[in-house]
């Protein structure tokens, strides 16, 4: 997980509560949510090229991909790696502290996966540092698809979560006074 992560507060406990009042606001809570998802996929789709990022990274799929030492490495496919760029609303640990995901993209590919990832930790090697030069630091497709808009994902998801929140109180208030 990047440190950059868009971090909210009180999302699925608003959700919850107001889906007893209000299930519109729901409704319109989640289009929300589901529109910026979509946005940052389809940016982190066309970060995809359609040639290898480096010229030995092959095209073909490996006759046994479970062997090590390159045989097995994963194809550089334009269409796969789109493919494995997905939208997930998964509940589950997304951080030390358990807090759960309003919403994710994901990259399920082998070969999206490595390249969006290679260089993150392990920052040695002739493939990373080949990798790094030609095509820059790691987070590559889906972060970097995030950070493209990032101050718009927040201030729509922000204001979004605050409509909610704040029709949420109001059912409260009439409830409290009927």
């Amino acid at each position: 997980m990047s440190k950059n992560a868009i971090v909210l507060t009180g999302i699925k406990e608003t959700r919850k509560a107001l889906s007893d009042f209000d299930k519109q606001a729901v409704k319109e809570f989640d289009k929300v949510i589901n529109s910026e998802l979509r946005g940052a996929k389809k940016d982190a789709q066309g970060f995809v090229k359609s040639d290898p990022p480096l010229s030995g990274w092959n095209t073909q799929p490996a006759r046994n991909p479970r062997t090590r030492g390159g045989a097995g490495w994963p194809a550089w496919d334009q269409s796969i790696i789109k493919a494995g760029i997905s939208v997930t609303k998964a509940e589950g640990k997304v951080r030390s502290d358990y807090t759960t995901s309003a919403g994710a993209l994901k990259n399920k590919s082998a070969a999206g996966v490595i390249y969006e990832l290679a260089g993150r930790k392990n920052k040695t090697g002739r493939f990373i540092s080949s990798l790094q030069r030609k095509e820059g630091n790691a987070s590559r497709l889906v972060w970097k698809a995030v950070d493209k808009n990032k101050e718009k994902i927040i201030n729509n998801v922000n204001k979004a979560l605050q409509e909610a929140k704040d029709k949420l109180q109001k059912n409260l208030n009439m409830r409290r006074s009927s």
